[in-house]
């Protein structure tokens, strides 16, 4: 799922999100000129945090993090180095108990498109009786739309 997660990283489905505090806390760091002093949140502060700007982070995801290169996730990429930034370094859906109820609707459509087009190539291949093996004939295109389009102007 390398390409489904790129373009997730780059472009997610809430690129920026709130949340308010329901009681007061103390983050460890992010505060002060160096950014390391504590940070006080009082209870019923809103909270933003960016999505898209986070999975932009060269720290995270490499100096070439404004690119999208699918391949970087099998890769070892500094966002795997320790478990919290491998929890919560990419949040295409959000996380934890108010994770987005619809997350796993794009992941079923990308399995579904995929087994569709394979099952397309064995189609239009059977159809034109073609000689080539259907992954050479699945390369001539880049999704199912360009598939059924074919088969239905014949």
């Amino acid at each position: 799922m390398p390409l489904k997660n790129a373009a997730l990283r780059l472009y997610p489905s809430v690129p920026v999100n709130t949340r308010t505090a329901l009681r007061t806390t103390v983050l460890p760091t992010g505060g002060g000129p160096d950014r390391t002093s504590p940070v006080l949140i009082p209870k019923g502060t809103p909270v933003a945090y960016s999505v898209y700007t986070m999975h932009r982070r060269p720290d995270l995801y490499g100096m070439d993090a404004e690119l999208y290169r699918p391949e970087r996730w099998d890769e070892d990429m500094p966002l795997n180095h320790n478990e919290t930034d491998t929890k919560w370094g990419y949040l295409p859906f959000n996380g934890g108990p108010r994770i987005c109820l619809g997350s796993r609707y794009p992941l079923l459509l990308v399995m579904l498109g995929s087994l569709l087009n394979t099952n397309l190539c064995f189609l239009l291949q059977w159809i034109l009786r073609l000689q080539k093996p259907h992954t050479q004939l699945c390369g001539l295109f880049r999704d199912s739309r360009q598939l059924s389009y074919l088969m239905v102007r014949m």
